[in-house]
């Protein structure tokens, strides 16, 4: 069951994807618990939970800012996301059943939709995909990884999907990640994460700055 400091979490959180604070805004409390209707004591837990998750930055004498966004910790984000989902494939694959690929091609046909532009909707879909993934895996530490790396990385997707202005997600459709799961074949699989990967760190290396 949610909390209030959950629900305040997930609501600066959401601004922050949506844009509505940008990187860098000074996140006075005062004007946050009028926003959003709420008192310090939860706020205060909500922003150091949101410091974790690497959305907010504190600085002595200044406060809590929206964390800035930086090119080289995009640019590592991907790099592990990238080697995290490579192993949960591979550790996955052998022993997929028919309901997970059922699953998984429901969550794809989301992820791959436009309702994905919203990042709040990408990362509850996202979450869903990898516990189908691994449902059978018993790696629960992997699928944490995973989804440490992903509160770090959605609001870099927010910012790629803004400024892709409503073009095609880049490299390949997880669509075609589907189709090599359900063939089993694994070398398919790796080579299409590769090139999605590449796709996002040369778009990152071309539109973002440190």
């Amino acid at each position: 069951m949610s909390t209030l400091v959950d629900k305040i979490v997930q609501a600066i959180r959401d601004d922050i994807y949506s844009g509505s604070l940008t990187p860098g805004e000074p996140l006075k409390q005062v004007e946050l618990a009028n926003r959003y209707g709420v008192s310090p004591i939860p706020l205060r837990e909500a922003l150091q939970r949101l410091q974790v998750e690497g959305l907010v930055e504190y600085f002595a004498y200044r406060g809590a800012i929206v964390a800035r966004t930086r090119k080289s910790e995009a640019a590592d984000i991907a790099d592990i996301r990238n080697a995290l989902e490579i192993l949960a494939f591979r550790i996955a694959m052998p022993n997929l059943d028919d309901d997970q690929l059922a699953r998984l091609a429901t969550l794809t046909a989301e992820l791959e939709s436009p309702q994905a532009a919203d990042a709040a909707f990408f990362m509850v879909k996202i979450f869903d995909y990898y516990a189908v993934l691994l449902a059978k895996a018993n790696r629960p530490l992997l699928l944490e990884m995973i989804q440490t790396n992903l509160k770090r990385a959605i609001r870099y997707y927010a910012e790629v999907v803004r400024q892709l202005e409503g073009a095609p997600m880049l490299g390949p459709s997880r669509h075609e990640y589907l189709e090599a799961l359900r063939a089993r074949d694994m070398a398919r699989l790796e080579t299409l994460v590769e090139s999605r990967h590449a796709a996002y760190v040369k778009f990152i290396a071309e539109h973002f700055d440190d």
